[in-house]
């Protein structure tokens, strides 16, 4: 199903600007699919927004003859919105040099794709990198099977992006409302998920300003946690897990064994900030004692060297192959977040442009309460 086609004159509609009536009228032409040039023809009824579909069955590549009603009318909603705002878009735009035909194609080089089923992480990875490739920006639109709602799976991670503004985020569309939503300051807490959102209605405001709205946001706010509490939460949920021999933490206390440690008996180093990131998850820790391994062996480091250490470490432990993210910019996002805590708990200190290790110790009956904002900053309040 598509909602382009083209004449035997190569003559170009595209029905999300057509009325019902004039839709009528198109019928008495023949068209073909610009993707295998067989013949479609022109349905037009009541359920399923207006759209082509092949007249014979065929095997297709760019299009796909199982598209669902939610997917035709998001297209046409983002289409309707650059319209009416003066955006230059294409719909359907088939690109040669990919192979690939994303579902709105902006100002010639944002490919904007609505997904509304699951699909393979690689597939996902594939057309995502083939974008970057040619030059193209990427934005992911998520369809109703795929909000976010409670714990993410796998594939729901790789939709993520991530800005210095607002932290880790993800677009979805919301089709019978026509609004576009960001969800966004995602992070984990031992007493559950922690996120901001904003909505907006996609025909009374610029689809191209929205986007930018992750670079432009100045939102300031504050969440206020209570370090002893998340700490003995914290401890409660993997004594719990590691007594039901669960894959995650079984795989988090393989890793401590390996330095010594046990996952039981961390020392509160490591619990702190007492968020993590929804990519990493609770393997956020290992991250933490390569970083604080490191600093307490060399006692004085670069940022780069400290970068370059952790970002070949952790490839033995961690796998950071996010399309919409990038492994350098994951990377610096969690170590300079752990290191703002080590600072701000004055375990290191920096001088000259270097981290000094200064050996002082944690503990958890000193610290009050935390708080983490937006733009990203961590702060402890000593009692």
């Amino acid at each position: 199903m598509m909602l382009i086609a083209k004449s035997e004159t190569n003559e170009y509609v595209n029905l999300a600007e057509k009325e019902k009536e004039i839709i009528e009228g198109l019928k008495k032409k023949k068209w073909f699919c610009p993707g295998c040039e067989e013949e479609v023809i022109i349905k037009n009824g009541t359920i399923m927004c207006s759209h082509f579909a092949h007249k014979n069955k065929c095997d297709c590549h760019i299009f796909s003859e199982n598209e669902s009603k939610e997917h035709l009318n998001g297209k046409k909603i983002i289409a309707e919105s650059c319209r009416k705002f003066g955006v230059p878009y294409e719909i359907e735009a088939f690109l040669p040099e990919l192979n690939q035909r994303p579902d709105v194609l902006i100002n010639k080089q944002i490919a904007i794709e609505f997904q509304c089923s699951p699909l393979k992480i690689e597939r996902f990875k594939e057309r995502t990198e083939n974008y970057q490739r040619h030059g193209y920006q990427v934005i992911w639109l998520l369809g109703k099977k795929l909000h976010l709602k409670n714990k993410p799976s796998s594939l729901q991670k790789q939709f993520l992006y991530l800005s210095q503004n607002i932290g880790f985020y993800v677009w979805e569309l919301e089709v019978i409302e026509k609004k576009l939503r960001i969800l966004y300051f995602l992070n984990n807490t031992p007493l559950g998920e922690i996120r901001q959102q904003k909505e907006w209605l996609l025909l009374e405001e610029s689809l191209l300003n929205l986007l930018s709205y992750p670079q432009k946001s100045r939102d300031t706010s504050v969440y206020e946690m209570c370090s002893e509490v998340n700490f003995f939460k914290q401890k409660g949920i993997w004594n719990h897990q590691l007594n039901q021999k669960q894959k995650n933490i079984m795989e988090l206390q393989d890793y401590f064994y390996s330095k010594g440690l046990n996952v039981r008996e961390l020392p509160c180093v490591y619990f702190f900030p007492s968020y993590q990131s929804l990519i990493l998850a609770e393997k956020e820790f290992i991250l933490r004692h390569l970083v604080f391994a490191y600093l307490e062996r060399e006692q004085r480091v670069t940022k780069h060297d400290l970068y370059h250490y952790v970002n070949y470490e952790i490839s033995n432990y961690l796998s950071l192959d996010y399309s919409l993210i990038g492994r350098k910019q994951l990377i610096k996002y969690h170590v300079s977040v752990y290191l703002c805590f080590l600072k701000q708990s004055r375990v290191i200190g920096l001088e000259e442009n270097q981290y000094v290790f200064k050996k002082n110790e944690l503990d958890i009956s000193n610290f009050e309460k935390e708080f983490l904002g937006i733009p990203l900053k961590y702060v402890m309040i000593n009692k």
